[in-house]
């Protein structure tokens, strides 16, 4: 895969747009925690009221982080080449999210 298709926050689960209040289903608060949203996460399709419904999450900067961290801290674990020391683009991609320099 080349570099350039990597997203990390594409690689984010978010909570179920079922459960959602408006605001963080439209993307006005932070999809996680309701606050202020300043990061897009990318567009979703999800059943929501039983209609087939696209959605794009945003996210505040501290629960992006923390997503991110958690989801990269999953990943290494499961992930052949990132396992053996070897991380892969999506490995990459997570920890620079989670753990910026």
């Amino acid at each position: 895969m080349h570099p350039g298709f990597v997203r990390a926050p594409e690689l984010l689960p978010t909570p179920r747009a079922a459960d959602l209040p408006a605001g963080r289903l439209t993307g006005e608060c932070c999809v996680w925690c309701g606050k202020t949203a300043t990061d897009a996460l990318s567009a979703r399709v999800s059943v929501v009221k039983g209609e087939l419904v696209r959605w794009e999450p945003r996210s505040c900067q501290v629960c992006l982080r923390r997503e991110a961290k958690r989801v990269y801290n999953i990943h290494i674990t499961v992930c052949a080449r990132c396992t053996h020391r070897d991380c892969c683009l999506d490995g990459k991609a997570l920890y620079e999210l989670g753990f910026p320099q």
